[in-house]
């Protein structure tokens, strides 16, 4: 079991090379005392027991007078006498002489024993392994299959062993060979990495033979399975157990064991006193140097480095470990920052008779040391030495990497970029792949070009990004910051730094780490993390109170205060820094950050106060005028109008020249609106507009001149100054919008007809613009007012079909082009307009109301049945409750009763109009689902029942004197008619005629009356009735009739 101990080349730099500061763990493992703790085994042990078993196994003399006998004989009494060649070879010959001999079967079994003798345990096994085969019933059979195993975990066919151990015991659990196959066993296991199965296998030969020959063996392997199972409380807790046994066998392996364990667990402090029990309890163990060796590594990784050099000096007064010992001496020496002892102790190490490997580390080590003690000359002869010396060597690439470094640092700089080229070039796989790469950023950030420093950042980024090692990110860290910082990459930044400010070992007063808070708190600033910004910011100012930036500090912890709503400290900080009387730029620099940070959080009181701050410093300042705008500003958020417009005009006067000065003119325009000086902040508009062109704020003063005279109901002016304001932008960006504000102006002043000019202005100006589909859809319902229906139809149809049009232009327009052919009873287009606009946006405002007319449509197209299924659609009571208050749902019922009029589905009319009257009794429309019921009892030739309908229609308040009472009354006396009752008929005909001013019904009525004067035998009375029609309806349908009647009666008349 290896110590698993490594050793640490580089740790502080020296002030020559103040950012080469990495470690290259697991470098110099060469150098290290590797040792193995003793694994399980039990050699002695075992070899004891196969020879005791194999005596014992012998057979007794035998007098047998045959040759085979005696050569059989003679190859026994030679394995007694432990003779192992002479036995192999008598066996050999005694099987090929006498193969058929009734001792065959125990010379093959002894010639495999007598061969595991000799450790040719491959042959024994295959040996073995043909006895097992041809005899499988012989009694021999346990010993042999054990010893077959036993051969292959001595041939570490470790896969093979566990098969044959697992066969053997499982075969013979009783057997008196399972003492020592259980352990064996867990060794196999244990080596396969089943250290789960080898804590089983172990255990189970405690279990059984807690006191065996195998049970100091067992016990070990079983603490070394609990630790390779990753249980190290419990393995440390049995090697404790068995250390702490005088004698037991394994002890002093178990102590070092305990120790190694705890070193590899990181507890250095733990593994160190462990080591150096291992001398202390067992003098005698030839482990107790190598003990001291690692106990003086544990101290070097708790960097106790006074106590590790203590044990390395130890361990150097043994001859065989002076080299190694000096050398790690000396590596604790430089790590303890000891530079020159450390140079010391490495040139005594090349004097120790060091291995040739070791004459190499040492070198290296020697001129690393050279190197971090600020004598880069020298350290580069000696690294280039060893690259000469060992091009393969395993450290001939940092020690090429350190001439380059060495060659940087005394501005060799051709040589070092020719020197980093060449390791690129010999040493593509190195380890040092990420220090090279840091150095080449180093280098190119030395020559200083662009490109170089370019090339530098990626190089930095690469190290930071990869790089596993604390010491070597250190680097990348220190030398990234800044890159990161102007690279705008800030988290990055924070992240190069913070390890190397959170380091407690870091020098807290040198002008690096003074560097590295400044930048850390601007990181944190351009981050918005104030907090943390103020923290850093206040450690500097404490750490560093002479520092020459130290007003510079001050004046950020001011703003960083501010940043963290801290108003008195920044009032504190702020009166410091006014007392250190610093440069004035600085100070009104730092009022206008606070102003300005003031005012973008509303906080307009602070906000004015720094503003005046800096105004009352005077004009020379070059932030006076932003001081004289940010304090109008704030005092117009701070609705201190008067005073903001009087700043306002006092910045365009003194500065009309200034980027500002249209916005100071245009917001002084602002301030005296807002103090309801309208006709003055008119004035001032008027006067920006004309004096700031082409500016924005012009234009804005152009608009507002229009916006305000609105205010002042000056609607003539109003147009005049949106006139003035296109005049003089005539193509301003939101002209859409400009022209769509003025016409609406107009249309809220009841100016239509300047609003529709405006409008198609807008359309003609600006055909693109998203306002353009409203300002056509304005236009078209302007000529719908006006009675243009046909116009205002073509508008609505184009705005419909429209990719430009919104979806709310398309649904009104299609909705409109509804009404207008309802207006002119256009009903296929009624139905087509219905359909698009269900199909379009079913789910639109409009969408019962074209449900509705859809149905009407298709009753006047005489659809009658599609007519019917929409309009019972709309009766269902979740459609009553929703749509029962729309103006046109009474007409619902209506038309769903004449659909079952027409289907003579006379039933279902009086159904439909006894849910009508249910519905709203009250309704004014009530009367004309009532005529349908009429009709309906009409043609069922329910005269008297029908006359009553009829008759309640006539003389109901809602449909007195209306066209369908005209049409009742006709009716009424139609029935009459019907029935003969000539004389009753005609005065109800004449009370149509008479009574109602409808020549639809007035017409057929008066030619009825006709009918029944002829009927009433009244000749000249119907004489005179069909001329009198005649005379007034000549183009009556019923003329020619008329005629035709004049023709029968007036040769009756006359007589």
């Amino acid at each position: 079991m290896p110590a698993c101990l490594r050793v640490n080349s580089h740790d502080k730099m020296g002030p020559c090379s103040r950012f080469l500061n990495y470690d290259r763990s697991d470098d110099f493992n060469m150098m290290n005392q590797r040792f193995r703790i003793p694994a399980f085994h039990a050699s002695s042990l075992r070899r004891f027991t196969l020879i005791l078993l194999c005596l014992c196994l012998l057979p007794t003399t035998l007098v047998r007078a045959d040759k085979a006998s005696d050569d059989f004989q003679l190859a026994i009494g030679l394995y007694k006498q432990n003779r192992w060649e002479l036995a192999t070879e008598m066996f050999q010959k005694y099987l090929k002489n006498y193969p058929n001999h009734t001792d065959v079967p125990l010379a093959k079994f002894y010639l495999g024993l007598t061969l595991v003798n000799q450790q040719k345990y491959k042959e024994a096994r295959d040996v073995l392994r043909e006895f097992v085969k041809q005899y499988p019933q012989n009694k021999n059979l346990p010993d042999a299959l054990y010893r077959i195993a036993e051969c292959s975990y001595l041939l570490d066919d470790l896969k093979t062993a566990e098969s044959e151990f697992t066969d053997f015991l499982k075969r013979y659990p009783n057997h008196a060979l399972e003492e020592w196959a259980y352990p064996y066993f867990g060794d196999v296991l244990l080596r396969q990495g089943k250290p789960d199965l080898a804590i089983k296998s172990f255990q189970r030969s405690l279990d059984r033979h807690p006191k065996g020959a195998m049970s100091q063996d067992a016990q070990f392997g079983l603490a070394s399975s609990y630790l390779q199972n990753k249980q190290p409380d419990e393995a440390e807790k049995r090697f404790k157990e068995i250390a702490d046994q005088k004698n037991h066998s394994r002890a002093s392996d178990a102590q070092m064991a305990l120790a190694t364990s705890l070193f590899d667990r990181g507890k250095f402090q733990a593994a160190a006193d462990a080591f150096l029990a291992v001398p202390t309890k067992f003098p005698e163990s030839p482990l107790g140097t190598t003990a001291r060796l690692n106990a003086g590594y544990a101290y070097y990784d708790l960097k106790d480095f006074p106590k590790a050099i203590e044990q390395f000096d130890l361990v150097a007064k043994d001859p065989a470990q002076a080299a190694n010992a000096l050398y790690w001496k000396g590596v604790s020496l430089k790590a303890a920052g000891q530079l020159s002892d450390a140079i010391t102790t490495l040139e005594q190490a090349q004097q120790a008779k060091p291995s040739p490997g070791q004459q190499q580390l040492i070198k290296y080590q020697l001129a690393d040391a050279l190197l971090r003690n600020g004598k880069p000359a020298q350290a580069k002869t000696l690294f280039l030495e060893l690259v000469k010396q060992a091009p393969q060597s395993d450290f001939a690439d940092d020690s090429l990497h350190f001439a380059t470094e060495a060659a940087l640092l005394t501005d060799q700089l051709d040589e070092a970029a020719q020197l980093a080229t060449r390791f690129e070039k010999e040493y593509p796989q190195s380890g040092l792949r990420l220090h090279q790469e840091l150095l080449r950023g180093r280098i190119r950030d030395a020559q200083g070009k662009p490109e170089d420093m370019q090339a530098a950042i990626k190089h930095f980024e690469t190290v930071l990004n990869q790089s596993k090692l604390d010491n070597t990110k250190l680097l990348a860290r220190l030398y990234l910051a800044r890159s990161y910082q102007k690279l705008k990459d800030y988290q990055k930044s924070i992240d190069v730094l913070k390890p190397y400010l959170d380091d407690t070992k870091t020098d807290k007063t040198t002008s690096e780490y003074a560097d590295a808070l400044i930048l850390q708190s601007n990181n944190f600033n351009s981050l918005q993390k104030f907090p943390e910004a103020e923290a850093l910011a206040k450690t500097y100012l404490k750490q560093f109170p002479n520092e020459p930036r130290y007003d510079q500090i001050l004046a950020n912890l001011i703003l960083l205060t501010s940043k963290n709503d801290k108003p008195t400290e920044v009032d504190q900080y702020l009166a410091e820094l006014e007392k250190r009387k610093p440069n004035l730029v600085l100070l009104i620099q730092t009022l206008r950050q606070l102003a300005e940070r003031n005012y973008e959080h509303k906080q307009w009181s602070r906000a004015k106060q720094f503003f005046a701050e800096i105004v009352k410093r005077g004009s020379a300042s070059p932030e006076f005028p932003a001081g004289l705008s940010g304090l109008s500003w704030s005092e117009f958020q701070l609705g201190e109008y008067a005073s903001a417009a009087t700043h306002f005009e006092q910045f365009t006067k003194e500065f009309p020249k200034n980027p500002l000065a249209a916005e100071a003119s245009y917001m002084q325009g602002r301030s005296l609106e807002s103090d309801q000086k309208l006709q003055a902040a008119v004035d001032v508009y008027r006067q920006t507009l004309q004096q700031f062109v082409p500016s924005r704020y012009a234009m804005l003063s152009g608009l507002q001149a229009a916006r305000t005279l609105f205010q002042l109901k000056k609607i003539d002016e109003v147009n005049k100054a949106y006139e003035a304001l296109l005049e003089k932008f005539p193509k301003p960006d939101n002209l859409d919008k400009i022209l769509d504000e003025w016409a609406l102006i107009n249309y809220e002043a009841e100016q239509f007809d300047q609003s529709d000019a405006i409008f198609r202005r807008l359309v003609k100006e600006t055909p693109d613009s998203e306002l353009a589909d409203n300002a056509r859809l304005s236009l078209a319902e302007s000529d719908l007012i006006a009675g243009k229906l046909d116009a205002a139809a073509k508008e609505f149809e184009a705005l419909q079909g429209s990719d430009k049009s919104d979806q709310k232009v398309q649904e009104v327009s299609l909705y409109r082009l509804i009404e207008i052919n309802l207006e002119q009873q256009k009903w296929e287009q009624v139905e087509k307009f219905s359909k698009d606009l269900l199909k379009r946006f079913p789910q639109n405002e409009y969408a019962a109301f074209a449900r509705f007319h859809q149905a009407e449509a298709a009753l006047y197209l005489n659809q009658i049945e599609a007519a019917q299924k929409e309009l019972l659609a709309l009766t269902t009571k979740d459609q009553i409750e929703q749509l029962g208050k729309q103006p046109w749902y009474p007409r619902v019922w209506v038309l769903l009763a004449e659909t079952y009029f027409r289907q003579k589905k006379y039933e279902d009319v009086q159904k439909t109009v006894d849910q009508f009257r249910e519905w709203d009794a009250e309704s004014p429309f009530l009367y004309q689902a009532e005529e349908v019921l009429g009709r309906s009892l009409k043609n069922q030739a329910k005269f008297a029942e029908a006359r009553k309908v009829f008759q309640k229609i006539i003389d109901a308040e809602n449909s007195r004197r209306t066209e369908t009472a005209a049409k009742c009354q006709f009716l009424l006396a139609e029935t009459l008619m019907i029935q003969e009752k000539f004389k009753e008929a005609l005065l109800a005909y004449l009370q149509v005629d008479i009574q109602y001013k409808f020549p639809e019904w007035q017409a057929p009525a008066l030619f009825q009356a006709g009918m029944c004067h002829e009927a009433l035998l009244e000749w000249k009375q119907a004489l005179k009735t069909y001329q009198d029609f005649l005379k007034r309806f000549p183009e009556h349908e019923l003329a020619a009739r008329a005629k035709e009647r004049i023709k029968l009666v007036q040769p009756r008349a006359q007589k």
